[in-house]
């Protein structure tokens, strides 16, 4: 039965029912304040975007986030500049943002289109018109077309979903081990005996002598910590019920290793990439209901405490601290946990926002370099082969005494490309974003799902800068997950004990 015009047509207009209400209201706001316009803007199209674009929603709260801490919490680090760089910063994001919905609806039609096109085999085994007629209601029917529709009673975001399919538990449990052991290994590069900056007096002073006399390779091996946590807390939370305390165990001894260097960054790498891989997959048919909501709410608890946790020790760690800001600090919040935690939460949510401020006031002294801040990565190498490009140099200038060293995504970009240059980089940048995110969100294997979810995590960390390029972190994420797929695979070489 085809639905008539009179019942689509009331459809069509109360979907639109949303989006006029944002609208007027973001337009109201606009023209009371056009800062807090901006943040409104992003947190509408949040709340609007969020039933079929979850991950992409919640890149876009934390922008209207971001900008409300900057536009409402004051802190030591806080200048006109912030505020100021509001509706600029607003402008890139969007694009980077617009991009990425182009890009999932980009791959999304090319799904269609490739399950639609139909292979040799298909073709001959169609029903012709003559097949057709041959059967006795052929005056009456006609053969619809060949299409994939979501699952009864799932939206259009839970029919992206895919049920993970995880190696052998004895494979899995070797690769893990040998991920542990890489970790140790360095970790003893890395901190060569001394005390780890996570038992440090002063986390900080620790931090800047490890990171003085660390290489390329210990920082590469170090990375394993996160790795083995990412794999580990997967598998916790969607694999089989057998074994899971294993993974457990090794999610808190990963997670003790990630978090030896006092950095907030290795620990939340190791753990929201996982819970969003989590949070893509569809529960397994054997698992009822009501385990699935318990899983769920495990997923999210978890992701709450480590925000927390970072969140608390960030403020705990700069007060602890020595130095001009660590001092406005104290004498702001105090020694309160709960003022030191909010802080910490205002600093780490707008002092990226603040930098970029007052680098843009200052673009015009700063020649494009044409890709050499993108390739930060190479370290050395690249020095010597395009000369030096530090741009924490340049932030920690700009943010004196604070040295706070995050710009935001928009700062290499803009350093490298100039303002028109930066659109049509993170364009570029967000439709990538947007094609893996739609074309991996429906593989079966783990290895994708958490290189979708590493990519929507460093999308999201946007808010602080384009990590992706300043770390090299993928360099040893990248061969992690490599391994993880073909392990996923039956390969020939793989001894039969680890195939069971």
């Amino acid at each position: 039965m085809t639905p008539t015009n009179s019942t689509v047509t009331p459809n069509r207009f109360r979907a639109l029912v949303p989006w006029v209400v944002a609208v007027v209201a973001v337009a109201a706001v606009f023209l009371w304040d056009v800062e807090f316009g901006v943040a409104a803007a992003f947190l509408a199209m949040a709340a609007l975007l969020f039933r079929h674009h979850m991950w992409l929603a919640v890149c876009t709260a934390a922008w209207g986030f971001v900008f409300l801490a900057v536009l409402t919490i004051p802190g030591p680090y806080d200048s006109p500049a912030g505020p100021a760089a509001v509706p600029v910063l607003g402008f890139y994001a969007a694009c980077f943002l617009g991009a990425w919905y182009l890009g999932r609806r980009l791959a999304a039609a090319r799904g269609r289109s490739e399950k639609s096109t139909p292979t040799p085999d298909a073709v001959a085994s169609t029903p012709t018109a003559e097949t057709v007629e041959s059967t006795p209601t052929a005056d009456t029917f006609v053969m619809p077309a060949v299409t994939t529709r979501p699952a009864a009673g799932r939206t259009g975001l839970e029919s992206e979903r895919a049920e993970l399919r995880w190696p052998a538990e004895s494979r899995l449990r070797v690769f893990v081990l040998f991920l542990l052991l890489l970790a140790v290994i360095g970790a003893a590069l890395k901190f060569r005996g001394d005390v780890p900056p996570l038992f440090a007096d002063n986390p900080d002073a620790a931090r800047e002598a490890v990171r003085l006399r660390s290489n390329l390779i210990t920082g590469l091996f170090s990375e394993f910590w996160g790795i083995g946590l990412a794999v580990s807390l997967l598998r916790a939370l969607t694999g089989k019920a057998e074994g899971r305390w294993a993974y457990v165990v090794f999610v808190v001894i990963f997670a003790f290793g990630a978090a030896l260097g006092a950095s907030k960054n290795s620990v939340l790498l190791g753990i929201v990439p996982p819970l969003v891989a989590a949070l893509s997959v569809r529960r397994s048919a054997t698992i009822s209901p009501k385990n699935r909501l318990r899983v769920s709410l495990v997923v999210l608890v978890i992701g709450a405490v480590a925000v927390g946790a970072a969140v608390f020790l960030g403020g705990q760690r700069t007060l602890a601290g020595t130095g001009q800001f660590e001092d406005q600090f104290r004498a702001q919040y105090g020694a309160s946990p709960l003022y030191a935690s909010v802080g910490s939460l205002d600093l780490s949510l707008s002092s990226s926002v603040e930098t970029f401020g007052r680098l843009w006031e200052v673009r015009e002294q700063h020649s494009p370099t044409w890709g050499r801040y993108t390739i930060t990565f190479t370290g050395s190498v690249g020095e010597r082969l395009f000369g030096p490009a530090d741009l924490y140099a340049i932030t920690a200038g700009l943010s004196k005494p604070f040295y706070m060293n995050t710009a935001t995504f928009v700062a290499i970009p803009l350093l490298d490309y100039g303002p028109i240059g930066a659109v049509i980089f993170l364009g570029l940048l967000g439709l990538s974003v947007g094609v893996i995110d739609r074309r991996l969100a429906s593989a079966w294997s783990p290895a994708h799902h958490l290189t979708r979810a590493f990519v929507i995590y460093f999308a999201t960390f946007g808010v602080y800068e384009l990590y992706p390029v300043v770390q090299p972190f993928w360099l040893a994420l990248a061969p992690g997950l490599v391994a993880l797929y073909l392990l996923s695979k039956p390969m020939r070489w793989i001894p039969e004990w680890m195939k069971r």
